[in-house]
């Protein structure tokens, strides 16, 4: 398919042969090449892809999704989570990733059996699959209704007479009253929402049996009207008892409609882009990995921080691990392939080493063998061939940091 590219995150892209790489690489023509050239020279861009090779190629970043531009040209770019560059457990891995980044239930649903339905389709409309799977559940448990508020000119008094519209609009019309009422049907926030973001993949999915559930599922939300204020509706939305199978969709709604993936992205040459930052992505994965691992004890993500230069800097550990609230290890998330120990950042060493100080006020003694085995200093990196195996260092007080590799792929798709 001439007008899509699928790369890996630090995967070049170019017009000539293409180069060897040990990530996904991908040739493509010269017009769609000068389309993401335009784009990399942007502020939003170069966050995404950099030159490289003298200007010959284009290469991935550390944001993974899908870019399309303004003539229909689409570039993927997938984790690089997977030996052998696998496309398809790639794919794969993402979408499960995502579910731990949007805390959807569902995620283990995305097996091997479900996932050779999606394989094939772009991430985009992967995306658009994700969202209608959530929507064909709302119709099978049922379209709420809710009490709305209604204004309207009726032939009988119902609810509150609104004096100064009806000497205004029914002056002539004795026979009328304008009233202010609640109705109770299905026309609330959530439903509004709902088919707005049904009828703007209306104009974009390419896939057949996407489009044919998008017009399925219109016309049974056929009376309710078109979201006029996406903002407004969002803010009255309800999460509350017998909403609860509403709460993905209007997920993947804020997504689309709001292009809310963490960051948006805009330029002359691009018409839509979703991409997320594989360093978020990962401190989810790690953080699912950890509330699994160590069920037994407090996992907290990104708290609030404390001042390490009082009024001028503000540490923030990636996580605290804590048996009955008492902080015993501080650990952090770092997504690099480390091929070398020269890859290692000193100053993520010098980070931890200042949480130590600040948040680990127990002894080792206090506790257990096995949670003695979890006291310490920690950061969690993806595994690599260099890095397969846990290893531990030494800082020159003897306070030992351990660095430990995760294998995503094997988590994720086991």
């Amino acid at each position: 398919m001439k007008d899509k590219a699928t790369i890996s995150e630090f995967g070049l892209i170019g017009c000539e042969i293409e180069p060897s790489n040990k990530f996904l690489c991908a040739k493509i023509d010269k017009k769609f090449y000068d389309e993401l050239e335009s784009f990399a020279k942007i502020d939003k861009g170069k966050d995404v892809l950099q030159f490289t090779g003298n200007g010959r190629y284009l290469q991935a970043k550390s944001y993974v999704g899908t870019i399309q531009t303004t003539s229909g040209f689409i570039l993927e770019i997938l984790p690089k989570t997977v030996k052998d560059n696998d496309v398809e457990k790639s794919k794969q891995v993402f979408m499960k990733l995502l579910h731990l980044l949007y805390k959807l239930p569902n995620y283990k649903n995305i097996d091997s059996a479900n996932f050779e339905r999606i394989k094939d389709l772009e991430i985009f409309e992967i995306f658009i699959f994700m969202f209608l799977e959530e929507v064909g559940i709302i119709i099978k448990k049922g379209i709420k209704s809710d009490y709305v508020g209604c204004e309207d000119s009726l032939f009988y008094l119902k609810g509150k007479l609104l004096i100064n519209e009806q000497i205004k609009r029914n002056s002539i019309h004795k026979e009328r009253f304008y009233v202010q009422y609640d109705d109770y049907n299905q026309n609330r926030a959530e439903n509004r929402l709902i088919k707005s973001t049904l009828k703007l993949l209306s104009n974009i999915s390419k896939d057949f049996n996407n489009q044919r559930k998008i017009r399925q599922y219109l016309e049974h939300l056929n009376w309710i009207e078109l979201s006029l204020n996406i903002d407004k509706d969002f803010s009255m939305v309800k999460t509350g008892r017998g909403m609860e199978h509403y709460k993905n969709a209007l997920i993947w709604s804020k997504v689309f409609l709001k292009k809310e993936s963490f960051s948006s992205f805009s330029g002359d040459t691009i018409a839509f882009a979703i991409l997320y930052p594989m360093e978020k992505l990962f401190e989810c994965f790690v953080q699912w990995w950890l509330e699994k691992r160590y069920s037994y004890l407090q996992i907290e993500a990104q708290n609030g921080g404390v001042d390490f230069v009082k009024k001028l800097f503000t540490v923030r550990p990636d996580f605290l691990i804590k048996k009955d609230n008492q902080v015993i290890c501080v650990a952090d998330a770092k997504w690099k392939l480390i091929e070398s120990d020269k890859e290692f950042s000193q100053s993520d060493f010098y980070q931890l080493f200042a949480y130590k100080h600040i948040f680990l006020k127990e002894q080792k003694e206090n506790y257990k063998d096995e949670i003695c085995e979890l006291m310490s200093l920690k950061i969690y990196y993806p595994k690599s061939d260099y890095l397969e195996k846990s290893r531990i260092f030494e800082y020159f007080d003897n306070t030992e940091i351990k660095i430990v590799p995760l294998d995503i792929e094997t988590e994720l798709l086991k």
